[in-house]
């Protein structure tokens, strides 16, 4: 566990990790559970660690009279989805079983005081206790196992992606750029969104609100314009005044927006300021132990307030080394879709593939990846791994064309055939367990999760010929199709699946040795041209004869490149130049 970098008492708690052992111990002892859910970027976690954990009367209280769990937000998202008080940190009571008692964020050290006192109070009061005990019992009774079940009969909303950027225009701030007001995050989903749609509609709209929300970003205090990299948010409408942590999620996402807008547009600061974010996650967050990025930054005020010579001579705000298998998939992804559309992106595909490389050796374990590695895999089946990885090995495949990553793709799609919910038709957000007796128990179908698993299963039915796969993605996404609306902003990760279901990509298929020089350009182009949107599928009559075999091109040595929208071809190329046109050409007509 890991408390405040500053002086604090908090590790005097006898803190226990998330499991079996911690509720059975409270079960025996009659004690309510005290769970502190915290991150290691987090700065108001900081300030509980140094003042509300570090009383001597309250270190004695907590652990006289309750079990108390610290959990990791990064390690443990399923745990923080069901137990999160609307943000970090969160200090939540609960009975023995796991069900929730009360709960709140930062709390001050007299109010906390008192709050620990009357909640242990009320714990050793038996009448009022089984009160509570049989409201639970019959809260839970009426919610059963709160599994939801599948609304998308009605298919896919065709006005997905209009409804989506309907509510991205009404949150525009037109001032300042960027969503809503303070605090203000960069929303890095509803900026790709946006991307992807420009790639279909041209909608110069959509340009305006990507470009003035990242030139915003990236010119005023939400950028490091030391080290580089993007900070978590900010805490002023103009991205003036930033909160200071860096997130690798965060960085992933803002890298593939930046990197796909400075292309499209021909906007030559917003690829330097790619480059800017991938100079920082290699000279900051690279593990070279682990072959892979750890996965934040602290926040520290007094040191990013310093010019370059300043923070020559200080101590660097801690780094978290810990290799997180969703993020880091998502910046292999990030760094294999940028490297070919930013100038001095040479060596970008290389490193995000060495990245999955790492991810596929320390963190499969059984067929599915595992959350995190620090020295050994933990906390096996978590949907978002399952999903970004899945999706990265689809990139990865089409950057190097390399079998290994659609056959690696294909099977970790497979294994996740267990976090699968045919009633609800959607994947659980976890592996589900019999023995878990808390909130965990509960089915949880989270919507962006489930729309990146669906972009993975289109994407690997577009290489494979198998229908099946996109079937499987129309149905998940089908299912929240009735609900997306109410998401607002956030459904634009959604969208952006829908629109790979509705609006393909168009299919080049690249037949020919991998080798040849020919080949290689048309790959190339391919890799390089930022619209249409496009899916890159290599057949190399030597590598894979079965897949060429099975498919209905022609060998060819040399080099061709056949473009489709789905089961119809409509051009063939046999040189870049060629490949550049057709593809200009469809992006027009489109």
């Amino acid at each position: 566990m890991r408390f405040s970098p500053r002086p604090n008492r908090a590790a005097e708690i006898r803190w226990r990790e998330w499991g079996d052992e911690a509720f059975r111990e409270a079960a025996a002892q009659n004690k309510p559970i005290l769970l502190g859910i915290s991150a290691v970027w987090c700065h108001w976690c900081h300030v509980m660690d140094e003042t509300s954990y570090s009383d001597g009367e309250v270190i004695d209280i907590i652990n006289e009279r309750f079990v108390p769990i610290r959990v990791d937000n990064d390690r443990r998202p399923d745990v923080n989805a069901r137990y999160n008080m609307g943000g970090w940190p969160t200090t939540v009571f609960l009975t023995p079983d796991g069900e929730i008692l009360h709960g709140a964020t930062y709390v001050p050290l007299d109010p906390f005081k008192a709050m620990l006192r009357q909640i242990a109070d009320f714990w050793q009061d038996p009448e009022r206790r089984l009160e509570v005990n049989g409201k639970i019992a019959a809260a839970k009774a009426e919610r059963g196992d709160a599994r939801p079940q599948a609304d998308g009969a009605g298919g896919l909303d065709p006005h997905t992606a209009k409804a989506v950027v309907t509510a991205l225009e009404r949150s525009f701030d037109e001032q300042y750029g960027g969503f809503g007001d303070e605090p203000k995050f960069p929303q890095s989903s509803a900026l790709n969104f946006l991307l992807d749609d420009f790639a279909r509609s041209k909608s110069e709209r959509a340009r305006w609100m990507v470009q003035k929300t990242l030139h915003a970003m990236a010119g005023g205090g939400m950028y490091d314009h030391v080290e580089g990299g993007f900070f978590r948010y900010s805490t002023t409408r103009d991205f003036s005044v930033p909160h200071f942590e860096k997130m690798l999620e965060d960085l992933a996402g803002l890298l593939l927006a930046c990197a796909r807008a400075g292309a499209l547009f021909g906007d030559e600061e917003l690829g330097k300021t790619a480059a800017g974010v991938v100079r920082y996650a290699g000279a900051s967050l690279w593990n070279p132990a682990y072959g892979a990025y750890g996965g934040s930054q602290d926040a520290d005020e007094e040191y990013y307030a310093k010019d370059a010579a300043a923070r020559a001579l200080a101590e660097k705000p801690y780094v978290d080394p810990t290799m997180y298998a969703s993020w880091n998939a998502e910046m292999a992804r990030a760094l294999i879709i940028s490297g070919p559309l930013v100038e001095g992106g040479g060596g970008w595909v290389e490193r995000g593939i060495a990245v999955l490389e790492s991810l596929w050796s320390k963190l499969t374990a059984d067929g599915l990846v595992a959350r995190y590695y620090d020295g050994r895999p933990h906390v096996r089946g978590l949907l978002a791994d399952q999903a970004w990885s899945a999706l990265a090995a689809t990139s990865a495949w089409s950057a190097s064309g390399d079998p290994k990553w659609l056959e690696r793709a294909a099977r970790l799609i497979d294994a996740a055939e267990e976090l699968f919910d045919r009633e609800a038709g959607a994947y659980r957000d976890r592996l589900p367990d019999a023995a878990d007796s808390s909130r965990l128990a509960i089915p949880s179908m989270p919507i962006d999760e489930n729309a990146v698993m669906a972009r993975a299963l289109l994407a690997r039915a577009a290489f494979s010929g198998e229908v099946e796969h996109e079937a499987r993605a129309r149905r998940v996404l089908a299912r929240y199709a009735g609900g997306y609306r109410a998401l607002g902003t956030f459904g634009a990760g959604y969208a952006s699946a829908v629109l790979d279901a509705l609006d393909p990509p168009i299919d080049v298929h690249v037949v020919g040795d991998r080798t040849s020089p020919a080949t290689s350009a048309l790959r190339a182009a391919a890799l390089a041209l930022p619209m249409p949107p496009t899916r890159l599928d290599s057949l190399d009559p030597r590598r894979d004869p079965g897949r060429l075999a099975a498919s209905r091109y022609e060998p060819a040595e040399s080099g061709v490149a056949y473009l489709c929208r789905g089961p119809t071809c409509f051009a063939r190329a046999k040189t870049a130049q060629e490949l550049v046109e057709s593809l200009v050409a469809a992006a027009r007509t489109a």
